[in-house]
């Protein structure tokens, strides 16, 4: 018996032998770097979504600093408003991010773009156990202008109101008037789009009031000669015009030449090249029939043949059955500008000679026909230029609503006696289909309009012209440099670049 109990092993030795529970030690131990490890997945997702979240800002930041700059010019302003949209979007209390810095600026090597860079740091949570208190992040991007190319018809409204003061009273074009803030205002465009590299940006200049001035750009052989003119042939005692016939006169080559067409240059400024509107194409009865509706072909074709389809000579010295008269000054057809002066010098050109009422149709109409690219000036108006496309921009500016009058010589004749323009209701209602009309033509053709109400409180007629709500703009006259200059960044189209 003594024997047998000797050879039974010691408690030490049989605990030693014994493995049961050892997997609960193991795992215990084992705790401590998968809880590390855990941990620091946690902390470092939240570190990713930090620097996603400054990225989005970084990104807004360089966006709405380019948006604000003029051109190339950097200030203050472009700096505080990327700043700006980077705080609204990143606030300073951001997971908790410490020694944040982030930087807006304008890039050295490139005056063109926005750089902005930022940096924090992320505290741990899990990590700072193990020594790691935080996790550095950093973005950087940049922004430039998508200028591309671009072709743009310059709109402006010159007719008698805009020699007024905004808000009413006469000002008689000093600085105070309409014309003048224009003249002034509008070299924002051109500094919004200046300065792109191995990009083209074309400008045109379309002034109207009753008609407009484009004679210089027609071949001789798309107008009418002989051309009929109403002539009064008794007067009420007020001396306005009772009956009156066509009479047809028929132009010298030197009177088409020389003094309607200014000898084909654009040195004379005396406004003889106006133009009467043709008939709408399908019309092709006489006299002259305009409908309200305006076609593609209306936009595009020209005739050497057909009577009705030329363009006649606006005539002031032929028509005497009218109460008033008026021709701004030439056209100016798509150009590029080398400084902003001499973009400055046309703008002031173009909009001399202020008067006449308002004929908005006229106007579109012809910007739309200069900026086609199956029209008569087709090939001016590439669909791209050294391998990139062209976008084509009608900028209309108008002080006023449609004013036609049945007594005024317009390009749709002298409206009591021609009756020209088609269709149902008042004469200024039918002008307005016109407008709207050539309006909705244009933008069919893919041409982007931008329309500016200067001073108008009524904007019913007018707005539905532009492409978008966002195209429209509303002016008391001191905004001017600050609507064309958001027109043409616009037009430039923001891009991030990194």
């Amino acid at each position: 018996m003594l024997r047998s109990l000797d050879r039974q092993p010691g408690v030490l030795v049989r605990l030693r032998k014994n493995s049961s529970g050892n997997t609960l030690a193991m795992a215990g131990a084992a705790l401590v770097p998968i809880a590390g490890i855990i941990g620091s997945g946690l902390d470092l997702s939240r570190a990713y979504m930090a620097q996603a979240k400054m990225q989005n800002a970084c990104d807004s930041a360089a966006l709405a600093a380019r948006r604000t700059m003029a051109g190339n010019n950097w200030t203050s302003n472009a700096e505080d408003e990327g700043e700006r949209f980077f705080d609204f979007n990143f606030p300073s209390d951001t997971m908790r991010a410490q020694n944040m810095v982030r930087t807006v600026s304008q890039n050295i090597s490139d005056p063109t773009q926005v750089r902005v860079s930022a940096s924090a740091d992320i505290p741990t949570t899990v990590m700072s156990l193990f020594g790691r208190e935080t996790i550095p992040i950093a973005v950087s991007c940049t922004a430039d202008e998508d200028y591309g190319n671009n072709d743009i018809m310059v709109v402006l409204d010159v007719t008698g109101s805009m020699n007024d003061c905004p808000g009413g009273g006469n000002c008689n074009g000093n600085s105070n008037s309409k014309i003048a803030r224009l003249r002034t205002g509008a070299v924002g465009l051109y500094r919004a789009l200046q300065g792109a590299s191995n990009t083209r940006t074309r400008y045109g200049f379309m002034p109207y009031s009753v008609t407009v001035n484009v004679a210089r750009d027609l071949n001789t052989g798309w107008v009418r000669n002989p051309a009929s003119y109403q002539q009064c042939q008794s007067y009420n005692n007020n001396g306005s015009c009772r009956t009156s016939s066509l009479v047809s006169v028929n132009h010298s080559n030197s009177w088409i030449t020389n003094t309607w067409r200014g000898g084909g240059s654009y040195t004379s400024q005396t406004g003889n090249g106006c133009v009467e509107e043709r008939a709408s194409i399908g019309q092709s009865g006489s006299p002259v029939r305009i409908l309200t509706s305006v076609s593609q072909a209306d936009v595009d074709t020209v005739s050497t043949s057909t009577t009705a389809y030329k363009w006649t000579p606006y005539d002031t010295s032929a028509v005497t059955a009218e109460s008033g008269t008026a021709c701004p000054r030439p056209a100016r057809p798509l150009a590029q500008y080398s400084s902003e002066s001499s973009y400055s010098s046309m703008v002031n050109t173009v909009t001399q000679g202020v008067g006449g009422n308002t004929y908005h149709d006229t106007g579109i109409l012809w910007a739309t026909r200069y900026l086609s690219r199956t029209g008569m000036f087709a090939s001016n108006n590439p669909e791209e230029y050294n391998g990139v496309p062209v976008t084509r921009h009608i900028v209309f500016l108008t002080d006023g609503l449609m004013q036609p009058s049945s007594t005024v010589y317009s390009a749709f004749g002298v409206d009591s006696f021609d009756n020209r323009l088609q269709g149902s209701g008042s004469l200024t209602n039918r002008h307005i289909a016109h407008f709207q009309s050539a309006c909705n033509r244009a933008k069919s053709m893919g041409i982007t309009i931008w329309v500016i109400a200067l001073d108008v409180t009524d904007t019913s007629a007018i707005e539905p012209c532009a492409t978008s709500s966002g195209h429209f703009y509303v002016s008391n006259g001191s905004d001017l440099e600050q609507i064309f200059t958001q027109i043409g960044q616009g037009i430039g189209r923001l891009r991030l670049t990194r």
